[in-house]
């Protein structure tokens, strides 16, 4: 019998043993999935950085071949760090690295390097953090390391990648600005109708039928291109008919973000291209609107008073409707619906207009126009700085490369 009980107290012992054993296996196991989920939003958080950050030095680059004042390399320096730290990079001057590329993407030197390398037609940033576990120190990992890039490249553009506003302005509009024009880009004002206007003689063109619906907000989820219908096509851009944002995360695909402020604001760029067409023809994209007045959205862009920003122009604004019964159906959610099921609006881009954001006055962005390009066409890199590449009859635009 005394030996029977000696037996049960040994294995009870190791009973025990086992159990914490397990325990530690199970919190290590838990630990490493917490640990790891924040590496992947770190992951993700450099990568919005490094996006920013190259889009803002390719900005200032491409007014420093345009010849504008202001647009060096330390400013250059500057606006990359500056968006990488917005992003979630602390202490960026130890964790941001920039350099200047040419048009075939070989580095001429380093950003903050005292001059623009001749021929820089991009920036190239990364960015990298480094951040201590909780769990995950139990298994000997004490740290994990998260590190993205970017490139955005400088050039004439009619198909435009990264960085665009979501806010249409009129084709009629535009035709009619002089270089450096003052003029009302967006009104927001429920009691103006959301109409377009030219700020000198107050020539407004407002949305068909529902003026006090629209004002120029656009949904970048929902872009229809009779080109890219299909749900496989790598330009399929058909995802949903209302905001909230994507492009903020990793997965496309996937909304994270809240919508027109996200795109709005210049730190979370649109990660697609947007596609001009022919003035009153059925190519480039039909771009869904955003109804309402949107002002914090219109606040965000306080972040680029003095900068360049770039704007998508239509010529006319569709009925979901109409283009139900005269286009082919895109694969996915179909024709978008407004609230209770109504007809959509969307708006036809046939080009893009750079503009200096001059100020936000109320509910009104005010712009000063610098150039437009109109028709269908590709973005193609320039010769860069010192070439004179910066032609005034087009845009010098900036697309987010990869």
């Amino acid at each position: 019998m005394n030996k029977i009980k000696q037996i049960l107290r040994e294995e009870s012992g190791q009973s025990l043993v086992i159990l914490i054993f397990a325990l530690v296996g199970l919190l290590a196991m838990a630990g490493l999935a917490i640990d790891g989920g924040i590496a992947i939003m770190k992951r993700r958080n450099m990568q919005n950085a490094a996006d920013a950050g190259a889009l803002a030095g390719a900005r200032l680059l491409a007014s420093a071949i345009c010849e504008e004042p202001n647009s060096d390399d330390a400013a250059i320096l500057e606006a990359v760090l500056h968006y990488a730290q917005v992003n979630g990079v602390k202490d960026p001057a130890d964790h941001v690295e920039a350099y200047y590329v040419d048009k075939n993407e070989a580095v001429l030197g380093q950003v903050g390097g005292g001059t623009i390398p001749a021929g820089a037609t991009g920036i190239s940033a990364t960015t990298d953090i480094v951040n201590s576990t909780y769990f995950a120190s139990l298994v000997g990992v004490d740290e994990t390391a998260a590190s993205a890039s970017a490139l955005a490249m400088t050039g004439p553009l009619v198909q435009f990648g990264g960085g665009v506003l979501p806010i249409a302005v009129p084709l009629q509009v535009v035709e009619e600005l002089d270089p450096e024009e003052v003029f009302e880009v967006i009104e927001t004002n429920q009691h103006h109708g959301g109409q377009f206007c030219r700020q000198d003689d107050g020539t407004c063109i407002g949305d068909p039928a529902s003026a006090n619906a629209h004002r120029g907000w656009l949904n970048l989820n929902y872009i229809y291109n009779t080109a890219y219908l299909a749900q496989s096509s790598r330009f399929y851009r058909t995802f949903e008919q209302n905001v909230p944002n994507r492009g903020c995360g990793s997965d496309p695909s996937i909304s994270t973000d809240d919508g027109v402020k996200g795109w709005a604001s210049g730190n979370c760029p649109y990660p697609f291209p947007l596609f001009s067409g022919n003035e009153g023809g059925t190519n480039g994209d039909f771009i869904h609107g955003s109804p309402g007045a949107r002002q914090s959205s219109l606040m965000e862009i306080s972040n680029l008073l003095g900068q360049i920003a770039y704007v998508p122009i239509f010529d006319y604004i569709y009925m979901s409707d109409y283009m139900a019964d005269n286009f082919p159906q895109p694969e996915g959610i179909g024709w978008p619906r407004a609230g209770g099921g109504g007809h959509a609006f969307l708006y036809h881009i046939v080009g893009f207009a750079a503009l200096k954001v001059h100020a936000i006055e109320g509910h009104t962005l005010v712009g000063e126009f610098q150039s437009a390009t109109v028709g269908e066409g590709e973005f193609i890199a320039s010769d860069g700085f010192g070439s004179g590449a910066c032609d005034s009859m087009h845009i010098f635009g900036v697309s987010l490369r990869r």
